[in-house]
């Protein structure tokens, strides 16, 4: 006799279980196949599986016991046949486990839990019995935390007693499907007065007959409006399932169709060609800042949605998917789904149902969307296909544009890389014919580009001016203002004063658990650090040497200050992690200054991230050189794409604007290139230090980072592995020896790395997965670095 055996990965991370666990699919589960989610015996506990594969064996053919899955989590294979595959390529690539690469697709990610349920008998139940006035026949199962709220404890042990309810023992994920409190129309004939409110309510339940007591209150209809309706027996109060719906409210007005440019014209034109072929195409739309890419996107996804296809729309920072969706909104209403880790479990779970079940086909969001259950994906847009911020922080250490491109692969549809500043890599796969390019070098008005100009601060510096406003600088800031226009400020490093310095021995003040020097913040009153984000209370005298400390340096705190200084008749407002911390504060923060409610908007990188804000005549960059001093390949591409957004700010009106960027380096051809808006001057640079430096897109790298709290044991681990892999190394690549980061202790552990290049890493990724290396617990292994 034949049994059905499917193979199960273990929703716990670890990685002594990256194996797979066979148990056997009962009958009455037959429906299981790959990509179902299941509840398991694992050990003396129930845990969440996924099943990876599924085969047929004879029963006597087995030596051992084979154990029955015991349920399934979901009534629906959770991941479909696109999203293993696209795990399976996450997991070779990034060399992480395939459970890894799998739980990225989850939005529960704490596994299963034990819970009671009652399941109601409905064939059962008297016709005219209160309990279906009180909750809809649709409803089949409720938790026993919602039913405890409906029903007193007796009646639910009355309707256990006469089989009305049935208890169930489940194991099934910490998400529970809501119920909501709703009211239906009861009784018509009224023989008594009502209130005005309470009168307008009978009116809308004549009409509806039924309504949600939440979306009644968005109405305008309050509690006691509504009790008042179900005292007097006009309406009875009584329970269903929540229905998916949007978290956007389609209060904003539509707009009409903007004119395109012709070379907007163009570039749709090619686009809706390539959209048209129904298979997989790489596009890199470069064009200007100011430009029109978001119409072109618009209108791309217009035609996408006419011919029932699906579109996926890639933002870097969460901030900046509110004015995405707002343009978006405008134009195809609040059918739009976004994703992003700000938003609760809930709210995920809601935006997923609607992916599936295709009530929503425009997905905007950061990285996490791309683990959605698309419905006929069509179009993916990587908006600012360059920035770091699509690069994932810990494991796997995925990078979300090139996810996004397999992701287009595997659904065979186009996929538009956009941006005003190419990465150095993308440009160059446009340039050696992998993907297309299609170019907007014109602002929509015909605006010209800002004027740049630079100045020189050791000019100012010889003058007596220590500050970091120049003189020309504090004047078109109040110029600006006089001409009733606004200013954008741009510093990337947030808090008041950014290190202490001993005047006697020169020790700077460090984080006991990191090698990263302390940061005063004036409103906490406190040094914090920005690597651990720990604070420690304030200290005027070093440790070492007992003389006086003094403080140093700027930060967006200090400059916010310096300006009511300076120019105390501006307003001026933050916007950077510290002015953010509240939901919905960075959308405030834009939407006032767009209003005009304040002059000045200082901030660190949260100010470049692609803001359409009408009357910016004046953008100033503080200090060009912090990002450019970084250590690491891409610092020189990282200053140019971020101070180039940050300089498109201004005049995206029909007014040109003036962008004062400040610089003790001015003749370094990254801050050249900016000046005259040139990109492809600053692409040629770059390119013949990458290839000199066999850095990508020459070459491939992986990092390999061992940590340990103990310095040596994390320096052992390292030239373990970097033996290891001298070894067997087929010469097909270079291994840097391990040396220590930049950041050498973070959080008390201290980290040491081994760098390796080469232009194939297929035989070097083989070697590391079937080694020892694979199974470390104290390593990172990172796949494309940035840093």
């Amino acid at each position: 006799m034949k049994i059905t055996i499917a193979e199960i990965l273990i929703n716990r991370p670890s990685k002594h279980l990256n194996r797979t666990f066979s148990y056997r699919i009962p009958k009455n589960l037959s429906y299981i196949n790959i990509g179902w989610r299941c509840v398991v015996p694992f050990g003396k506990h129930k845990e969440e599986g996924i099943v990876i594969s599924i085969r047929e064996i004879e029963e006597n053919s087995v030596s051992y016991k084979v154990l029955d899955i015991e349920n399934t989590i979901d009534s629906y294979n959770w991941f479909s046949d696109s999203m293993m595959q696209l795990a399976y390529w996450i997991s070779s690539y990034y060399l992480c486990t395939l459970l890894d690469a799998l739980r990225l697709f989850l939005i529960d990610k704490k596994g299963i839990k034990k819970d009671i349920s009652y399941f109601i008998n409905w064939d059962i139940i008297p016709e005219n019995h209160k309990i279906k006035e009180l909750i809809d026949i649709s409803v089949k199962t409720v938790r026993k935390d919602a039913i405890e709220k409906i029903l007193s404890k007796n009646n639910i042990k009355e309707y256990i007693d006469k089989q009305f309810f049935s208890v169930q023992e489940i194991y099934d994920s910490t998400y529970k499907r809501p119920l909501d409190k709703w009211i239906k129309l009861n009784n018509t004939d009224i023989n008594f007065k009502l209130g005005p409110k309470q009168f307008e309510l009978k009116k809308y339940l004549d009409k509806n007959k039924e309504a949600s007591v939440d979306n009644l209150k968005e109405k305008g209809f309050s509690s006691s409006v509504i009790n008042a309706v179900c005292d007097k027996n006009i309406a009875k109060y009584f329970y269903k399932y929540r229905k998916t719906f949007s978290l956007i409210k389609d209060t904003i007005k539509k707009k009409d169709k903007k004119i395109l440019t012709d070379e907007q014209n163009n570039v749709l034109k090619n686009i809706l060609k390539k959209i048209k072929e129904n298979k997989y195409s790489g596009i890199l739309l470069k064009g200007v800042t100011g430009s029109g890419k978001t119409e072109v996107y618009l209108r791309a996804t217009e035609n996408v949605l006419l011919n029932n296809g699906t579109v996926l729309i890639l933002v870097p920072e969460i901030s900046m998917t509110d004015q995405i969706i707002s343009y978006f909104t405008e134009y195809f209403g609040s059918n739009i789904v976004f994703m992003h880790s700000n938003l609760n479990k809930s709210e995920r779970y809601n935006n997923r149902m609607r992916i599936q079940n295709g009530e929503a086909r425009i997905i905007i969001g950061s990285r996490s969307a791309l683990f959605m259950p698309f419905n006929n994906l069509k179009l993916i847009i990587v908006d600012e296909e360059y920035d770091f911020s699509y690069k994932q922080s810990d494991g796997p250490r995925y990078h979300g544009r090139d996810v996004a491109k397999m992701l287009a692969v595997i659904h065979n549809c186009s996929i538009i890389l956009g941006a005003a500043t190419p990465s150095i890599s993308t440009y160059n796969s446009a340039e050696n014919k992998q993907i297309d390019l299609l170019e907007m070098n014109y602002r929509i008005h015909k605006t010209p580009l800002p004027k740049i100009n630079i100045i020189d601060m050791q000019d100012e510096y010889l003058l007596g001016n220590y500050s970091l406003f120049s003189g020309y600088l504090l004047k078109k800031l109040k110029d600006t203002k006089t001409n009733n226009k606004k200013s954008i400020l741009f510093l990337n490093r947030r808090g008041f004063f950014t290190y202490f310095i001993c005047t006697k021995c020169g020790n700077t003040v460090k984080c006991q658990h990191c090698d990263v020097s302390l940061v005063y913040h004036k409103d906490k009153k406190r040094l914090q650090c920005h690597s651990c984000e720990k604070f420690f209370d304030v200290i005027t005298i070093c440790p070492k040497c007992n003389n006086k400390l003094i403080y140093k340096g700027f930060g967006t705190q200090r400059i916010e200050d310096e300006i009511h200084k300076y120019l105390p008749e501006l307003k001026c407002k933050r916007l950077d992690i510290d002015s953010i911390s509240k939901k919905g504060s960075s959308a405030q923060i834009l939407n006032d200054f767009r209003s005009g409610l304040f002059d000045v908007l200082l901030g660190t990188q949260l100010v470049t991230k692609g803001h359409d804000i009408p009357d910016v005549k004046t953008v100033g960059i503080l200090n060009a050189d912090g990002m450019l001093n970084t250590p690491g390949y891409l610092s020189a591409e990282n200053t140019f794409n971020t101070l180039t957004q940050c300089a498109g700010r201004a005049g995206r009106n029909k007014e040109q604007g003036e962008v004062i960027l400040q610089t003790y380096n001015p003749s370094h051809y990254v801050i050249q290139s900016i000046a005259k808006h040139n990109y492809e001057e600053f692409y040629r640079k770059e390119i013949e230090y990458r290839k000199a430096l066999f850095y990508p897109p020459f070459s491939k790298l992986i990092k390999i980072s061992s940590f340990n709290k103990i310095y040596e044991k994390a320096l052992y681990k390292a030239n373990r592995i970097y033996k290891y892999l001298s070894q067997n190394n087929q010469n097909d690549v270079i291994i840097v020896p391990p040396y220590d980061e930049n950041l050498k202790k973070i959080r008390d552990k201290y980290y040491i790395s081994i760098l390796i290049k080469g232009k194939n890493l297929s035989s070097i990724k083989t070697i590391i997965r079937n080694s020892f290396i694979s199974e470390e617990n104290d390593i990172i292994i990172d796949v494309d670095p940035i840093y």
